[in-house]
């Protein structure tokens, strides 16, 4: 296998990585938002949906969604790389 492609593989891992602690992280907070908007451990599925509407245009995820979509673009452009070659 050429050095490039294990390079490039090890660097899709890594962003994955990243990807996913920012994805989980986003979600667990939306989680939170919906336990405390709910007053319940387990929220129905409308509070979960406004919890997700206000993560998409809440400012205070503003950050969030920026780093998620950076290494969403990324991972996608590295994909790319890799079926172009």
């Amino acid at each position: 296998m050429p050095p490039f492609s294990i390079m490039l593989w090890v660097f899709q891992g890594m962003v994955f990585v990243i990807w996913m602690f920012l994805a989980f992280r986003w979600l667990f907070a939306l989680r939170a938002d919906a336990v405390a908007a709910s007053g319940t451990v387990l929220p129905g599925p409308g509070w979960a949906v406004r919890a997700f509407r206000g993560g998409l245009v809440d400012k205070r995820y503003a950050k969030d969604r920026l780093w998620l979509g950076i290494s969403t673009v990324v991972l996608l452009s590295s994909s790319l790389v890799s079926f172009l070659r």
